[in-house]
Order: C-alpha cells, then structure tokens, then sequence
C-alpha cells in the first residue's frame, strides 16, 4: 500500500549497500519505467548548470554518470556540485563517488538551505518515492533562484499490455516494500505544476514515465 502522503519513505527500505542499490534501481528504471538508462542520463546532464541541486541523490551513481556525461558532451556547461538525500546508508556511496561535490543529509520536505540559492535542481526518479511531495516541491522551489530550472520525471500508472503488466506487478513490489509512494497521472501531474510555482517549458512521456522541464516563475 501506498504510504501516508505526511511520511516519507521509510530508510529501512534503502538500507541496502550502494551496490545492491544501484542493481535494484536499474531493475525498476527497466520494467516499471520502461526507459533506458541513456536516455535518463542525457536528460537530466542538460540541466547540470551553475550552483546545480541534485535531489534524492542516493548513491551517486546516477549523477556520476550524468556529470561525465555533460563534461564530455555538453563542453563549456560550467556547474558545481550540491547534492541532498535523507538516507545516511546511501549517503556513503555518494561521499566515496563524487568527490568535491558537498552533499548533505537533508529532508526534502523541510531544507536547511536558504531561499533562492540555485540556479538550477535536478529530481531524478525521487517524485513518485516521496510522501508528502506538495512540501517536497515547495522546498525544492523555494531553493532555486527564480528563473532558476527544475528537471524531473514521474512515474505514470502503466497501460494494457503484456510489458506493462510486468510493470504494475514492479510497481506493487516497490509500494510493498516502501520504495514507491504511488505512480500518477500525466493530467495530475501537469495540473500541479502552477500551484508549486513552476512554469511547464517541455514534456515528454517516453513509455511509463513522464519528463518535465521546468522554470521557477
């Protein structure tokens, strides 16, 4: 079941080592999302610009990724380096991958970070995790300058098919286990937008999740 929108998701259930982590999240990203790695990794790269958040960081692993990814393909995209996430077991992984970057153990729905601090957020794979998510994004904007850009994707409710019933049986595993607070709507998900502040700049649904580019307004 999906847990209370006022929690967060437990930390027990990404008590794992960064290894097992990673393993466990490349087995969701293929049968619950439906997307591949690459195409993650050269979305969320574009967004790594000037005093940059990456939210719900885990291991690192992802971002490692997308950092080479933009300094290799994306030359003259200048960016330094904050990354947040609540679970101190995951933060581990983080410390030993992204040297020079500061990372801090933070609660998303209530951030020590003052307001209009970056330029630009990333929220990869972490919507969809997240009770209480309205507080969520109302910090993560509170934190970004305005104009600033927040990218994110979210987990959309699977549709018929022989795949997607592989995917809702992923989904039912995730929310079992805690790692999933519940998938969406693409309509829910575009309507909450305006209310967080937050100006819609592109969409795109590649197969069970939806990416949004975003401007704080």
């Amino acid at each position: 079941m999906p847990m209370s929108d006022n929690s967060i998701i437990n930390e027990n259930s990404y008590n794992l080592t960064p290894m097992l982590y990673d393993i466990r999240g490349f087995f969701i990203l293929t049968f619950a999302y439906r997307n591949t790695l690459s195409s993650q990794v050269k979305f969320f790269a574009e967004n790594l610009k000037g005093k940059h958040l990456e939210c719900a960081i885990g291991t690192g692993t992802f971002t490692q990724i997308c950092m080479k990814h933009a300094r290799k393909k994306l030359k003259g995209q200048e960016f330094s380096l904050v990354g947040v996430d609540y679970s101190k077991a995951l933060m581990g992984g983080a410390k030993k991958k992204l040297k020079g970057a500061e990372l801090a153990i933070e609660d998303l729905r209530n951030m020590t970070y003052e307001d209009e601090t970056f330029d630009t957020a990333n929220l990869p794979n972490g919507y969809h995790t997240i009770g209480g998510i309205d507080e969520a994004m109302h910090e993560i904007v509170r934190v970004l300058k305005t104009g600033g850009t927040l990218y994110m994707n979210v987990l959309l409710y699977p549709g018929e098919g022989f795949m997607n019933s592989l995917s809702a049986k992923v989904n039912d595993y995730g929310q079992s286990i805690g790692i999933l607070n519940r998938p969406y709507t693409r309509e829910e998900v575009l309507e909450s937008l305006p209310k967080f502040g937050l100006r819609l700049d592109d969409e795109k649904t590649i197969q069970n999740c939806i990416f949004l580019k975003t401007t704080k307004i």
